[in-house]
């Protein structure tokens, strides 16, 4: 698990930062934690394909997880929007070779608060010995539910995040269907100090009903009392 309190400052990478829209927060460093698909990882080291896994550039892997590290980029103080990009590949080998992917050059982009889309390119063989060369498929969607967000260091933390295989990328990388659940992703991101807004407090959900329900019962009594004018005028 990546946590807050374990990263005061992520370190900026070599990846040349993508130009940051106006009003958008920079993002000067973002690490995603990853084990892609434990039953893939233990089926290309075991006995029958025989394999192994190679990392380069800004991806490494220390077991069980693959990590993607110094991304940059933007993201919108509310993180509804936003994309941060990142170095380096993932190469699967198995079969003597017969199997030979290379995932590279990770790409999040964000679609709303809780959810963004993967990009990776593909490259190699597949299974089903099916030659692939694409770039920036939308490999997975990304989901989760509550997140951790420090507004004054402007660091924004997610655990445990659901990925599930897109038709785009079960269609270049093979083996599993659209819609197969992959593993869990943890990220941590930090952004310009101060920029990210603060996720809305119970209190401020209770009080939004009450406002809401106060003002609908504001107005079924002013019906009601329009209604017995009327009526009065009538007799």
């Amino acid at each position: 698990m990546l946590k807050l309190a374990a990263i005061a400052v992520l370190a900026v990478g070599s990846l040349n930062p993508l130009a940051v829209p106006a009003g958008a927060c920079e993002v000067s460093g973002m690490t995603v934690s990853w084990g892609f698909k434990e039953s893939f990882r233990s089926y290309i080291s075991g006995s029958i394909a025989q394999g192994q896994w190679v990392v380069e550039g800004d991806i490494g892997y220390e077991t069980p997880a693959f990590s993607f590290s110094d991304g940059q980029g933007f993201v919108s103080p509310d993180r509804s929007a936003g994309e941060v990009s990142f170095t380096g590949s993932l190469a699967f080998e198995g079969h003597g070779g017969i199997l030979e992917t290379t995932l590279a050059n990770p790409r999040v982009e964000f679609v709303d608060p809780r959810s963004a889309t993967l990009f990776l390119d593909v490259t190699g063989d597949t299974m089903e010995e099916v030659s692939v060369s694409e770039d920036n498929v939308a490999f997975a969607s990304v989901s989760w539910g509550a997140s951790d967000v420090d507004q004054v260091a402007g660091i924004w933390g997610v655990d445990n995040a659901t990925v599930v295989l897109t038709e785009a990328g079960s269609e270049a990388f093979g083996t599993y269907p659209a819609g197969e659940e992959l593993d869990p992703l943890d990220f941590i991101l930090q952004a310009s100090p101060g920029c990210l807004q603060e996720k809305l407090s119970p209190w401020g959900v209770v009080g939004g009903v009450a406002g809401i329900a106060a003002i609908s019962s504001l107005a079924a009594l002013a019906i009601v009392r329009v209604r017995k004018s009327r009526a009065q005028g009538r007799q």
